[in-house]
């Protein structure tokens, strides 16, 4: 075959094809060049500082959130120095070999580790990922030391709740938690420390005042995360404020401890302030639980507790009063004539509506709707009403109800604050319940009968009432009918009490019949007398089922404790000049006199040997020792820091 050149057509496409290809090749590398010097030139600058960027982190510092005392400067609530180890992935060039490390150096298994990197999988590299929360210092020591050998992984302490009293008045401080989706609606500078809020009682009444701002700094790390240097000055954090309760925790822990064991709630307070001393619903719980996110098995056995540790009782418990409310039957037949002083009934244990003379024998009594008990089997005899106040007769009172009417002891009740909030500073307090006609028609649609006044004259019946509405109540009464406002923080500016229209006399009568209560012979409690603090209360035993019910039950069904009658007991000191007033309450716990009276006593006799004898005597003797309290952790938080490795100094961070 012959080859012969190409012909002069074919010579011209091929030129043409290279001048075309050519051309392609130099737009191609113009288009690169041009490029090249768009991102070098013009946006050089901006590129340049992207690459110190993957140097430069930005570590935010959450500022501490502010402590809680008491009236007299004890510790509630603080923050105390957690140690947590982190891991950030892209700072890790073996991550299994740094997981194993880590578990042979603080003893937890590789799997648990594992299983935390597995859950943040989602998270980005170079964000970090708690691997360890609250490890023990010793452990975060060890770490630290190791770091050489454990790329990406840091030890960095964050500020954790503390609650130095653990249980003690847990509803009235609350908890705390994580913030969860509302976190994106504070503001930037307070994100971080906003992460952990309130959840309940002060901690979320307050937190707004308790949230600090936040700080920070900018640094550079090297490859393996570490911090070489400060980039720009940093701005520290500024902690959230401090709050003062007007609790008093050395009360509080009377008061749980003579509580223990049982169910129910106290509630004590200065009736002539409005100052709340103790508040105590059981049981409690320990808001440390919460502070570092509470484990499910806890929180579940929390809400499935069938004596509802969560709620607060004292503001939230509705129960039936009892005899406490034999107070505002007496003050309305005082008030409409129906009763004086030298007013007289005979009680033989029972109360016919009918007015029959014969009563049927006592086996026969519970067939009868129209015939009501006392609880003294054979009655009390002759009583007046200083004497029915003392021996809590029933039958006097149910006499009176019926002269005074359901509307007049609904009305007179809630001149004494019964059936409405008192308005402390707590959330979700109820308000009860003080029926009459108009309530029952509304309600159950039907009227008023005369035959449920008698059970409503001696607080059963369809009233329900919370213990802090109780002890309100017979503030009322010792303050002469001057209603102060209960108060929950020291130094607060009182809100001005309100002078009820209540006639002194008539209070000043039912007080000494509380008095005698106490302090006579005959006394349903004279077992709380204290011959130097004359003490005024009263006793009460509410019903849970009514006496039809249990006598249709079998004998070990009525023996249940959920059966059980509630025990009431109020009280106040001193009598000529009270100081401090307390209502118990004791869920199932039979007679007042019984299982409410000597909790009372206990929270009395503390108060009266360590607060009001050393205050008589100090007024004789005055002493210039002042007692100091216990230096927070929140103040020592840096100084314990700075006593710490300096690189994790430099690690006190809260993460998102």
């Amino acid at each position: 075959m012959k080859i012969d050149g190409l012909l002069p057509h074919e010579l011209a496409e091929m030129r043409k094809r290279v001048l075309v290809l050519s051309g392609i090749i130099v737009v191609i590398f113009s288009l690169l060049a041009s490029r090249l010097w768009y991102l070098q030139v013009m946006e050089g600058e901006k590129y340049s500082d992207y690459a110190r960027g993957n140097r430069i982190r930005l570590m935010p510092q959450p500022a501490l959130r502010g402590i809680i005392y008491d009236r007299n400067g004890k510790v509630l609530a603080e923050n105390r120095p957690s140690y947590q180890i982190h891991l950030i992935r892209e700072d890790t060039p073996d991550l299994n070999l740094s997981l194993n490390k880590l578990s042979e150096a603080i003893d937890i298994p590789i799997e648990d580790l594992q299983t935390k990197v597995r859950e943040n999988r989602k998270v980005l590299r170079f964000k970090p990922i708690i691997l360890v929360d609250d490890v023990e210092y010793e452990k975060a020591m060890l770490v630290e030391s190791y770091q050489e050998d454990l790329p990406g992984i840091s030890v960095v302490i964050r500020p954790l709740r503390y609650y130095p009293y653990e249980k003690n008045a847990s509803h009235v401080l609350g908890y705390v938690g994580v913030v969860e989706e509302e976190w994106f609606e504070l503001p930037e500078n307070k994100r971080r420390s906003s992460q952990i809020a309130g959840k309940s009682g002060v901690e979320l009444l307050a937190n707004n005042t308790l949230v600090g701002i936040d700080g920070g700094r900018q640094i550079e790390v090297d490859h393996l995360g570490r911090e070489l240097k400060v980039i720009s000055k940093p701005v520290p954090p500024s902690s959230g404020k401090n709050i003062h309760l007007s609790l008093d925790i050395r009360i509080q822990q009377v008061v749980d401890r003579a509580m223990e064991g049982e169910t129910g709630s106290v509630v004590v307070m200065n009736p002539k302030t409005g100052d709340l001393l103790a508040m105590g619903s059981y049981p409690n719980f320990n808001p440390n639980l919460f502070a570092g996110g509470i484990e499910r098995e806890h929180w579940e056995g929390l809400l499935n507790n069938p004596e509802h540790p969560l709620e607060n009782k004292a503001i939230q418990g509705l129960y039936p009063l009892g005899s406490i409310f034999k107070v505002v039957t007496a003050y309305a037949g005082l008030e409409m004539g129906v009763l004086d002083y030298e007013t007289t009934h005979v009680c033989n244990g029972y109360y016919d509506l009918l007015g029959r003379k014969k009563l049927p024998e006592p086996d026969e009594i519970s067939k009868y709707k129209t015939i009501f008990k006392c609880w003294k089997e054979g009655g009390h005899g002759k009583m007046d009403l200083h004497s029915a106040i003392r021996e809590s007769c029933n039958v006097f009172f149910y006499n009176v109800g019926i002269e005074v009417g359901a509307e007049d002891l609904a009305r007179v009740a809630r001149k004494f604050g019964l059936g409405k909030v008192t308005g402390i500073d707590l959330l979700n307090e109820k308000e009860g319940l003080v029926p009459n006609d108009a309530w029952k028609q509304s309600v159950l649609r039907e009227p008023w009968y005369k035959g449920e006044t008698p059970p409503l004259s001696i607080g059963q019946g369809y009233l329900n009432v919370t213990p802090i509405q109780v002890v309100h109540m017979i503030n009322i009464l010792v303050n002469q009918g001057l209603s102060v406002p209960p108060k929950l923080y020291a130094g607060q500016p009182n809100t001005q009490p309100t002078q009820l229209p209540l006639n002194q006399e008539f209070l000043k009568r039912i007080g000494d019949g509380m008095v005698a209560v106490v302090n006579e012979t005959g006394g349903t409690a004279s077992s709380v007398r204290n011959e130097d603090f004359i003490i005024g209360g009263k006793t009460a035993t509410s019903q849970v089922v009514s006496l039809e019910t249990l006598e249709n039950m079998e004998e070990e069904d009525r023996e249940e404790r959920d059966f059980q009658n509630h025990g009431w007991f109020v009280a106040y000191a001193p009598a000529e000049d009270p100081e401090i007033s307390v209502v118990v309450l004791v869920e199932h716990g039979g007679a007042g006199s019984r299982a409410a009276a000597p909790v009372a006593r206990k929270i009395l006799d503390f108060y009266y040997n360590e607060i009001h004898l050393p205050r008589m005597q100090a007024r004789s003797r005055p002493s210039s020792i002042q007692s100091g309290s216990k230096t927070p952790y929140s103040t020592l938080l840096e100084s314990a820091f700075l006593q710490r490795p300096k690189s994790i100094r430099r690690s006190f961070v809260m993460m998102n």
